[in-house]
């Protein structure tokens, strides 16, 4: 993840264009790089008028104030994701959380009968 000027400036290439520059970098560590490369995309998340960004943040105090009714199950809903984990903008994060959402609704169920 890019931060900074540097991201906006990242950021504010065409999607191909990110590819490109993504594939100059790659090679500098990786020789083979565009000779390998067959495909990909490139997703600015924070242009994403849903989304609004690739991941949470949190502050201690919003974390403190929200992150339990956040992840309280809500009748039979339950979030999931890296936003709802101590692991944000990582996968692991997710899967952990995703774990955690469907073992506690499943209690929940069993428990309805």
């Amino acid at each position: 993840y890019g931060f900074g000027e540097a991201s906006y400036k990242f950021n504010s290439l065409t999607p191909k264009e990110r590819i490109s520059a993504a594939l100059e970098y790659g090679k500098r560590i990786h020789p083979q790089y565009t000779k390998e490369f067959r495909a990909g995309t490139s997703v600015a998340w924070h242009r994403i008028p849903w989304s609004l960004g690739c991941y949470g943040i949190w502050s201690e105090s919003s974390r403190e104030q929200y992150y339990d009714t956040l992840c309280a199950i809500d009748h039979r809903i339950v979030l999931a994701g890296e936003h709802c984990s101590h692991i944000p903008a990582w996968q692991e994060g997710a899967i952990l959380s995703g774990m955690d959402s469907a073992n506690r609704l499943h209690q929940k169920a069993k428990k309805l009968g």
